[in-house]
């Protein structure tokens, strides 16, 4: 059964994951669109509707980005704890 302590500690990764999730997301769409977002941002908010990709188009390609640096993170931590383990024999 877990602690509170534990828990707690999910719930601030938890957190933080959504934190870099947020701004990951206000990253891409800047960065995709920055002209639109400087000149006339309300408009290309109202403009999603009518994209060819969708309108949940910008959280589909964050989510697809946050999965492959997922991975990334993954594989450096994997890793990281192959290479410690082979220190300590």
């Amino acid at each position: 059964m877990a602690t509170y302590d534990e828990g707690l500690d999910v719930v601030r990764t938890m957190q933080k994951e959504g934190i870099f999730f947020f701004i990951l997301f206000l990253f891409l769409a800047i960065g995709m669109h920055f002209d639109a977002w400087m000149h006339y941002p309300i408009k290309h908010i109202h403009n999603l509707d009518s994209s060819s990709l969708g309108v949940w188009h910008p959280l589909f390609i964050t989510f697809i980005i946050y999965l492959l640096i997922g991975i990334g993170r993954s594989v450096i931590l994997l890793w990281k704890k192959l290479k410690n383990k082979g220190k300590n024999r």
